[in-house]
């Protein structure tokens, strides 16, 4: 598994005294077609924060069922994972590492918007899927920034771990 850590602030590990965990799925279809979720003009791999004591396994089956209502029996080792290391974030004092793990899910089971429990931010964001060519995922964010300011951070993030699960030889 391929790690990349972002550390502008060059902090030590042994700094961090919060951190976050989240899971994020690459789900592709056979068409080459890659599943994209979008709140808040904010495009996104379904996905997201990892409860309490929770496996990074049994954490990306619930934000996917959560999110697409697909539910994943077989779930392979992440291909990637992302960390963060932010000093004084997001308030004076609090270090925080923030790491994404990045999983390849292919599977031409369709989402079903009938069979997603999504939270009160996601519903009020207009939360929804799309499927769109897995070659034109740049293009795509190109022509979809959103309206938020994170929207770029992700947009980037997102574009990281396509060209390192192209890398990674698990994507034909």
């Amino acid at each position: 598994m391929k790690t990349k850590i972002i550390n502008y602030d060059n902090i030590k590990e042994t700094e961090i005294n919060d951190k976050i965990t989240r899971v994020k799925a690459m789900i592709i279809n056979s068409k080459k077609e890659i599943l994209l979720a979008e709140a808040f003009t904010t495009i996104q791999f379904p996905g997201g924060h990892l409860e309490e004591g929770e496996s990074l396994t049994d954490g990306l089956k619930r934000e996917v069922l959560e999110e697409t209502g697909i539910v994943l029996n077989d779930v392979p080792e992440p291909f990637f994972v992302l960390k963060h290391f932010l000093k004084d974030y997001p308030v004076k004092g609090i270090n925080r590492s923030i790491e994404i793990y990045y999983y390849y899910i292919p599977t031409d089971e369709p989402y079903n918007l009938d069979n997603v429990y999504l939270d009160d931010q996601e519903r009020n964001g207009n939360f929804t899927l799309t499927y769109i060519k897995f070659k034109d995922l740049k293009k795509y964010l190109r022509a979809h920034p959103g309206a938020l300011a994170i929207n770029k951070v992700v947009a980037s993030e997102m574009l990281l771990a396509q060209k390192y699960l192209k890398k990674s030889g698990v994507y034909k």
